[in-house]
């Protein structure tokens, strides 16, 4: 009796351990290297081709819908700039479009393979490029308040996920041209 019980302690003491190790497993498993894509750089889901500037692929009534959440969501942000504000929210723009944030949010991350604050971020990184070049006079922290960062490390590190560089470095390159 005493047998059974303890061989039945060690068949399920390895079932747990094998069950975290398989779970550890796959919860570190490694994602292949990605490039974040800059605004208006989206692609089909099916077949990965670039999409030309305001094409959308309509698949169904869903896609269509989302297709022209899409068009709206791109239009705001070209004419309203509401990523200049540094407290913007995803709730204010699903709101604005006339959506909420939950399907805002997957068909951000759906069409431009990032989240929400990536993808206003990365708005933000063409606004202080776009800003520097009609004036370089500008300081980082002018450049960094004006094009809606609120703190100098997100100013930088989306800098450098979406160019490559740091924005001082960015800009020296900039100058010299």
């Amino acid at each position: 009796m005493i047998i059974l019980l303890v061989t039945s302690a060690v068949i399920v003491t390895a079932c747990v351990c094998l069950l975290g190790l398989v779970l550890s497993r796959r919860r570190f498993q490694k994602t292949p290297p990605f490039r974040y894509p800059v605004p208006g750089e989206e692609t089909a889901p099916e077949t990965g081709r670039t999409l030309e500037d305001g094409e959308v692929v309509v698949y169904n009534i869903a896609e269509k819908k989302a297709g022209e959440h899409l068009e709206r969501f791109k239009a705001l942000m070209a004419e309203k700039k509401p990523y200049l504000n540094c407290k913007l929210s995803i709730e204010a723009v699903a709101v604005n479009l006339g959506t909420n944030k939950s399907t805002l949010s997957k068909l951000i991350n759906d069409r431009f393979g990032m989240n929400f604050r990536q993808l206003i971020n990365s708005y933000r990184v063409k606004e202080a490029i776009d800003l520097y070049s009609k004036d370089n006079s500008l300081t980082m922290d002018e450049l960094r308040a004006a094009s809606g960062f609120n703190s100098v490390s997100t100013f930088t590190t989306s800098f450098y996920r979406f160019t490559g560089c740091t924005p001082a470095e960015y800009f020296k390159k900039m100058s010299s041209r």
